[in-house]
């Protein structure tokens, strides 16, 4: 038996399983996790793992993404990095998820599929389109290094590099170089893999503890020329960097999920008693907090919202 998984954004998911099915028919094959706005990584991990018993029988399980990078994405890379029956591709499109239902295309059939079934449709019926050609990935650029390190943005963000750090912060902020700051991560070679593979080609990555983060962000030198973009994946981060003596001037909150003990500040910014209290005190030391998705969200002054 095979099964297809379908992760996404959203309702996603399920409305693209129910666009396959008006198609092809019913299928108990096919299953879905959808990722809600107030959803963290945890979340993502429990929806996988929820069916992993009844996947356990299947010879093979080839689960399609909606974009590469994306927190969905990230999610089935890790939780299913080591097993071997799975398949795990990114970019899904109805013509993708057909194949697969319908031919039980492995994941190189997959992606070919879903090559072939976008078209710049009035140029093709002139005759004019032009022949599909993949985009050239471009090397992160070289850097001046007379230049000192310049940080350009701090955000907390619980689901690390995803799409809307690699889509809207580093083009935005012109990030050169991404510093994700977690004790957890530096240690687990699984998660450093799917960080590496959701950053955008044209940027470095370091993975770094939080000892490790004041030693080199204490050094001006130690990425010469680079503009640094720093994701902390965690509240507690702050709080063990604040202990090393090290503070931001300003912290985005940007997605810390939901969960048993924790109030609601603002959307998709859930703080237990403990991480509001971090803020208040990195506050009382001079960093300010903001709370945004993506940059076109207002610059709120959440401070005073945790304050209340």
């Amino acid at each position: 038996m095979n099964a297809i998984v379908l992760v996404g954004h959203g309702a996603l998911p399920e409305a693209m399983r129910g666009s396959v099915e008006m198609i092809v028919g019913e299928r108990e094959d096919i299953r879905t996790v959808c990722l809600s706005p107030d959803d963290g990584k945890e979340d993502l991990e429990r929806k996988l793992a929820a069916l992993d018993e009844e996947l356990s029988g299947c010879e093979s399980v080839r689960v399609i993404a909606d974009l590469m990078g994306g927190s969905p994405c990230n999610a089935a890379l890790e939780h299913y990095a080591s097993d071997e029956r799975v398949s795990v591709v990114s970019g899904m499109n109805l013509a993708m998820v057909i194949s697969a239902a319908m031919e039980e295309a492995d994941a190189a059939g997959i992606v070919s599929t879903g090559h072939e079934a976008i078209h710049d449709v009035k140029a093709l019926a002139a005759g004019t389109e032009k022949p599909y050609a993949p985009a050239r990935r471009v090397a992160a650029p070289a850097v001046s290094s007379d230049e000192p390190q310049k940080i350009v943005g701090v955000r907390v963000d619980a689901r690390g590099i995803h799409g809307q750090v690699a889509t809207a912060w580093v083009p935005r902020t012109g990030a050169t170089r991404i510093v994700v700051i977690d004790d957890v991560a530096v240690r687990d070679e699984t998660q450093k893999m799917a960080l590496k593979m959701a950053k955008p080609a044209s940027v470095k990555l370091s993975i770094l503890s939080t000892k490790k983060a004041v030693e080199r962000l204490s050094d001006e030198r130690s990425y010469p020329g680079d503009r640094v973009l720093v994701v902390m994946m965690r509240v507690e981060t702050l709080a063990a960097l604040d202990e090393l003596g090290w503070h931001f001037d300003l912290v985005d909150l940007g997605n810390v999920p939901n969960r048993s003990d924790t109030r609601t500040y603002v959307k998709c910014v859930n703080l237990t008693e403990r991480e509001a209290q971090v803020v208040r005190d990195l506050a009382k030391k001079g960093t300010a907090f903001t709370a945004r998705q993506v940059p076109a969200d207002p610059q709120i002054d959440f401070v005073e919202i945790v304050s209340k």
